[in-house]
């Protein structure tokens, strides 16, 4: 009778043991699934982030390239005209408030083929290629808008006054499974002819970074 009672106690002891490997081994599938899960996340925020910060600096060079062509053969447009001649089709309210940002849209202003040449467009939903030799799955894009600083007390939604505009640059990544993610970056130009422009980059962003740029 004793030899059957500890056969039965080996039994549950092993029973309970397995179950609580089993659990364990559970456990630590979840977790790794969880830390692949936000590895990936933190992957696509970023790619977001440096997809938006792209499309700023591209935004920062395009708008020093037109106000300061040489005004005798390009006729460069002032801000007000930029301003003017942005595609309203797509309207994006910044957070924080201001006038409401369009997309910057260079098209009315190809004057000739020494000015602007393949930089007359407008930048909706740029796509940011990959590395050569490189599969990438996501589709990496940048849109560039524009709107004027709402402390320019003479001017308006359509007209500047001060030299001053905000340039936001809105990246996306889409990924294969049809989701997208989104990050806005801000910055405010201080843009004259021949002095290149002074910038200060607003945090709406994470780890966003001011830059500063301009005269020597």
């Amino acid at each position: 009778m004793p030899r059957i009672q500890s056969r039965g106690s080996a039994l549950v002891s092993v029973i309970l043991v397995l179950l609580v490997l089993t659990i364990v081994g559970v456990g630590i599938a979840y977790f790794t699934s969880m830390e692949d899960r936000l590895s990936g996340n933190t992957r696509i925020a970023k790619a977001g982030f440096y997809a938006a910060d792209a499309g700023l600096r591209r935004g920062e060079a395009l708008l020093n390239k037109v106000i300061n062509m040489p005004p005798a053969t390009c006729a460069p447009p002032t801000l007000s005209q930029l301003l003017a001649a942005r595609t309203a089709a797509t309207n994006l309210k910044v957070p924080g408030g201001g006038y409401d940002a369009l997309v910057l849209d260079f098209t009315p202003f190809d004057n000739s083929a020494a000015c602007l040449n393949g930089d007359a467009r407008a930048y909706a939903n740029v796509v940011i290629p990959p590395p050569a030799a490189v599969t990438v799955v996501d589709r990496v894009t940048y849109t560039l808008f524009l709107r004027n600083n709402v402390d320019d007390a003479v001017g308006s939604d359509v007209a500047d006054n001060d030299n001053i505009v905000n340039l936001v640059s809105v990246g996306t990544v889409q990924l294969a499974a049809g989701l997208s993610v989104t990050k806005i970056i801000e910055e405010q130009l201080l843009l004259s002819a021949g002095c290149g422009s002074t910038g200060n980059q607003k945090g709406l962003s994470p780890s966003g970074q001011n830059t500063v740029g301009g005269c020597s």
